[in-house]
């Protein structure tokens, strides 16, 4: 079961893609990302955009997202990898 935190992003992250993308989240991805793929700055820069943390606290967010998604430890996450905030 998804903690609050995880609710809050989803729901922030959806509102934010469904009004800026018209719900096309690979649209989205290819916004902050490049060539299939997002670092954190595309991360965070997303996070921004959908209101999620605040200046202070984006960072964490940012940092706790990649280390639960970024299996390989490139330092980047697939599309796929962000499939769960749909």
């Amino acid at each position: 079961m998804a903690d609050a935190r995880e609710v809050e992003l989803v729901r922030k992250v959806q509102g934010m893609v469904a009004e800026r993308f018209d719900g096309n989240y690979k649209t989205a991805f290819d916004q902050y990302g490049r060539d299939g793929l997002m670092d954190e700055k595309g991360l965070e820069r997303l996070l921004k955009d959908a209101g999620v943390g605040n200046f202070a606290t984006r960072g964490t967010w940012t940092a706790a997202i990649m280390e639960k998604l970024d299996g390989d430890r490139d330092g980047f996450i697939s599309f796929a990898e962000l499939q769960f905030l749909q």
